[in-house]
């Protein structure tokens, strides 16, 4: 089995294909690769098969989790920055100062650039359906063809939900693009990306294994993403409502499977020591720092680099009326965030710091989620692994599921919810268990549940737009002092529930239509 953490970059650049995207920019065709392989001297066996699926997981690594290697991470950009988790200063770069600020344009380089991340990294999956797809038994096993093809279906179901989430109208391309004299496509409807989603999860679940996997894409993987994207598919924009069956279902699956539990202890959960445990149902392996395959996670979660330089921090401060959500003793809160002189002291006595003598001054808070001994040379470079779907945020879609179909019982919200916060106690009789209560009541403390326990994963964003509750929270963001650009709210039309349809690919491809309002 080929290391999910191998350095893909180090050992060759696939395809000139693989540079290329459904709608093409300079930069992208400027691209000069030192080393060639071709495909078809490559796909002869079963192990060049797996060499050339490496691409394909090294596309989606950094892009759909933390960032590093010079890549723009969508669940930082989408799924956090421009929400209630965190607030951005004034000198926020690469674009964060304005998603937070809801002054997001067509022409911003971050945005184009997620963009020909995620096309690139469809066209890597396609690649790898269609190439190893076609191999014939002569050249590999049936079971391992299918295994193979799987896991890259899973891969492209994965980055085409990301980019239905933030562009909504995009083009669905499903062949590899060689030709760049055919690039001229047409945006699909919502509803169709979705359906072609659910269609390669499904198609995928039946060739995966029961496992873990160690970074690897499992049944497991593929019915909690397949569960996600049915709740997801109950809000904005398509409303389908009876979809809340179908989550329930394949989350279920994921329940009844044996294969996770959730860790006693929730720090564990986010240190170095248990990144591929058997509460990651996909976690994204990371490794670094030096190697080129690191992330972002301490730079923008938690602390790096040396004591006395004091800091190291991302441009990214707590949202205050975030950390009041919290009850003081409720351990999630000592664990994810934390005053400057947190970053100054071990992990373990960083926790024991009493949230009730934190300063009053917002700008000293900071995300501290993944954090690991000082002095370290971590700095954007970081060897946390990037969890995708936890255990945790399967037991809450299920409660979700259940609760959008009149379902939930007090049973299901112990087996879930409160599951979680008993966990999460530093004292007796802290985080009181949540009772069961009208349907709209339920959902308002699920979706707050959910902030609480998988802050900073990247799924706010998508969460608040699934709950219809995205204008209204950006609204209500109030937030005074130099840590804080500004508050969002004044600038907020509906539109912006999306992103634009980059400017670049606009010129490069007339048949794009740009979103309403841009």
């Amino acid at each position: 089995m080929i290391k999910i953490k191998t350095n893909f970059k180090t050992i060759f650049l696939l395809l000139v294909t693989f540079s290329l995207v459904t709608s093409c920019s300079d930069v992208i065709l400027k691209e000069n690769p030192s080393t060639f392989v071709d495909p078809d001297a490559l796909l002869v066996d079963k192990a060049g098969a797996e060499i050339y699926l490496v691409g394909a997981y090294d596309a989606i690594h950094n892009l759909l989790g933390s960032g590093g290697s010079g890549v723009e991470p969508f669940a930082i950009h989408w799924g956090t920055i421009a929400t209630d988790e965190v607030v951005v200063p004034g000198w926020g770069g690469a674009g964060r100062k304005e998603m937070y600020l809801q002054q997001v344009s067509p022409s911003m380089g971050s945005i184009s650039s997620m963009w020909r991340q995620l096309y690139k990294a469809v066209n890597i999956a396609n690649s790898v359906v269609d190439r190893v797809g076609a191999m014939t038994p002569d050249q590999i096993e049936t079971e391992d063809k299918e295994y193979i093809v799987a896991q890259a279906k899973w891969i492209r179901a994965a980055t085409y939900f990301a980019l239905v989430n933030a562009f909504e109208n995009v083009p669905l391309i499903t062949n590899e693009t060689i030709d760049l004299n055919n690039l001229e496509v047409s945006q699909a409807s919502p509803a169709e990306v979705y359906d072609f989603i659910v269609q390669n999860l499904i198609e995928a679940e039946a060739h995966l294994p029961s496992e873990q996997g160690g970074g690897r894409v499992t049944k497991g993987a593929a019915n909690a993403l397949l569960g996600k994207v049915y709740l997801q598919m109950t809000g904005f924009p398509l409303n389908q409502t009876d979809k809340f069956s179908l989550a329930e279902k394949a989350l279920n699956k994921v329940i009844t499977s044996g294969v996770y539990d959730l860790l006693p202890n929730y720090a564990e959960v986010f240190d170095l020591e248990h990144e591929q445990s058997v509460e990651m149902i996909i976690s994204f392996s990371m490794e670094g720092p030096g190697l080129s395959e690191g992330g972002n996670l301490s730079t923008f979660y938690g602390p790096n680099g040396s004591v006395n330089e004091g800091g190291g921090w991302g441009t990214c401060y707590i949202n205050h009326e975030f950390r009041k959500d919290y009850e003081t003793d409720d351990l999630r809160l000592r664990n994810n965030i934390a005053v400057h002189n947190a970053n100054d002291v071990s992990p373990e006595e960083a926790v024991e710091i009493d949230p009730s003598t934190w300063p009053a001054t917002e700008g000293a808070w900071r995300a501290w989620k993944w954090h690991a001994e000082k002095p370290n040379s971590y700095a954007n470079d970081t060897p946390f692994d990037n969890p995708y779907i936890r255990y945790a945020d399967v037991l809450l879609l299920y409660a979700e599921a259940l609760n959008g179909q009149g379902k939930l019982t007090q049973s299901v919200l112990d087996m879930t919810v409160n599951r979680l916060r008993g966990r999460a106690r530093a004292v007796d009789g802290a985080v009181a268990d949540m009772v069961l209560g009208s349907q709209q009541e339920n959902a308002d403390e699920l979706l707050a549940e959910r902030r609480r326990e998988l802050c900073f994963e990247g799924w706010r964003r998508f969460d608040l737009v699934r709950y219809g509750k995205y204008k209204e929270t950006i609204l209500n963001i109030n937030e005074a002092g130099w840590w804080n650009a500004g508050n969002p709210g004044v600038n907020y039309e509906d539109h912006e529930i999306r992103w634009p349809i980059p400017d670049s690919e606009m010129q490069l491809n007339p048949n794009l239509v740009q979103n309403p309002g841009y």
